[in-house]
């Protein structure tokens, strides 16, 4: 996966006017698609549902006639898909105005980031990684406007979308969902940590008021990306730098790339994205979600547990993440419940039925819900074999020295029953709507519960975890 500097040499050797014609089949890979929801009875309109998606190599070939065409095509996909939002707007403009020379200029300019990237991956060790109940310092927030929003209008099944939020309010409204946002960002100013607020540039008179005080960083966000205000989900911060993930429905494509931007502007570029990986002659394409991991450490392992299910992480973006993190750490697959037609009986993400509160009074505490996610087998994925082996989930979690506790189910959200963020040293932010199950946590187990009222956050799919990413600056 790691790329080296004789990799990235070869576009200095590829005409420009070939590198032009290498750079449309990035953005319009020639890939096919295996529709999964073929299998399922319609009836009416469906819930989004995964599919298969790859290119052949083959195929791919005999389009751009190069040698070693896939690893080719990998290299500069890897090169435009770390590119900010502003320099993929620069790129496309160049490709449309047939400025070859100009593009050329870009993509050498960019290639040289890439290896300083794979050298900051192969010199990552499992001690650099930062464990769930890390103690955080600085937090990003995002607040989209009704540019974003209106699309989900009269489409709330298609976006998994509540109408109207557990206080009454019509769902989305770009005015309450900052108003939301707000109010996590003064519950984590209170607590001492900084924060980041990146709006869409609309907001910018309305958000004076409402964000005065904070760090606020406007964008040019594309019109339809209603989603983007949840953070957690284009990318990981497992340690300084990010990595890119890659989105699984079409309709939240795109938001991968103004995270990178406020990546960039924020001084800590990405040093990877899970693309495309190759696998018996094919590249498949990665499906990797921010909201869908979780890393565990004890005193002498480290664990990463991802979900895989209706968005889950894909064997691509498994094998993605086998070949940048450290060996000593092992991955995890946890089944998690779909859906066909009621959304609101399944789960996209593991941290919304599976939670990590790390060390409280000397118990390392977890949240589950055993309905929703796969409590007793889970796999285990052998690097060395290239394989997966079933193991018990519980049997893990001891080794690990976690105790795993089922929260009470009186007045709560399914959504943000245990979708916090976790602060450190017991503390968590959430959604006031779970009383009893944050109260129950405050006298079993002594947990810092923070209560936040976050009703368009949760009617859009989620929780206060969800739109927060902690940041290593």
């Amino acid at each position: 996966m790691f790329i080296t500097e004789e990799e990235i040499h070869i576009f200095e050797r590829i005409p420009c006017e070939q590198l032009l014609k290498l750079i449309t089949y990035v953005f319009n890979p020639p890939h096919k698609y295996e529709d999964l929801s073929r299998a399922l009875y319609r009836g009416p309109e469906l819930p989004p549902q995964p599919r298969l998606e790859y290119i052949d190599c083959s195929e791919l070939s005999t389009k751009i006639q190069v040698s070693n065409a896939c690893r080719v095509f990998q290299i500069l996909d890897s090169i435009v898909s770390l590119m900010p939002y502003s320099k993929l707007k620069t790129l496309k403009y160049f490709i449309r105005n047939m400025q070859t020379s100009d593009l050329c200029d870009l993509i050498r300019e960019w290639s040289s980031k890439i290896c300083e990237n794979s050298k900051i991956l192969q010199n990552l060790k499992s001690e650099d990684l930062r464990a769930e109940d890390t103690p955080k310092s600085k937090i990003l927030l995002l607040a989209p406007s009704d540019r974003q929003f209106r699309v989900v209008i009269n489409n709330w099944d298609k976006w998994v979308w509540k109408r109207t939020a557990y206080d009454g309010s019509q769902a989305p409204q770009a005015s309450r969902w900052l108003m939301d946002i707000a109010k996590i960002a003064h519950v984590l100013r209170d607590e001492g940590l900084e924060v980041v607020i990146a709006i869409d540039r609309s907001l910018r008179e309305e958000s004076e008021e409402v964000l005065r005080g904070f760090k606020v960083m406007e964008l040019d966000i594309p019109e339809g990306m209603a989603k983007v205000g949840y953070v957690r989900d284009q990318s990981v911060t497992w340690f300084e730098y990010p990595i890119l993930c890659n989105m699984a429905l079409d309709i939240r494509r795109g938001e991968e790339e103004v995270l990178c931007e406020i990546y960039h502007r924020l001084g800590i570029p990405p040093v990877a994205r899970a693309r495309w990986i190759e696998l018996n002659g094919k590249l498949v394409r990665s499906y990797m979600e921010g909201g869908n991991f979780f890393i565990i450490k004890s005193e002498d392992q480290v664990a990463l547990l991802t979900g895989i299910g209706v968005r889950g992480s894909n064997i691509a973006t498994i094998k993605f993440l086998s070949q940048i993190l450290p060996d000593d750490v092992r991955i995890f697959a946890v089944p998690i419940a779909g859906y066909i037609k009621y959304w609101s009986l399944g789960a996209v993400h593991l941290d919304v039925v599976f939670a990590y509160i790390g060390e409280v009074k000397g118990v390392r505490l977890a949240l589950a819900d055993p309905s929703r996610m796969g409590f007793y087998s889970i796999l285990e994925y052998d690097r060395r074999r290239d394989s997966f082996k079933v193991v018990e989930f519980l049997k893990v979690m001891k080794e690990l020295d976690v105790l795993v506790d089922e929260p009470p189910r009186e007045s709560y959200s399914p959504i943000t029953m245990v979708n916090a963020l976790n602060l450190g040293g017991g503390k968590i932010v959430s959604d006031s709507y779970n009383k009893s199950i944050n109260q129950y946590l405050e006298r079993e187990f002594g947990v810092d519960v923070i209560e936040v009222e976050i009703p368009q956050i949760e009617a859009g799919g989620g929780g206060v975890r969800c739109a927060t990413r902690e940041l290593w600056i």
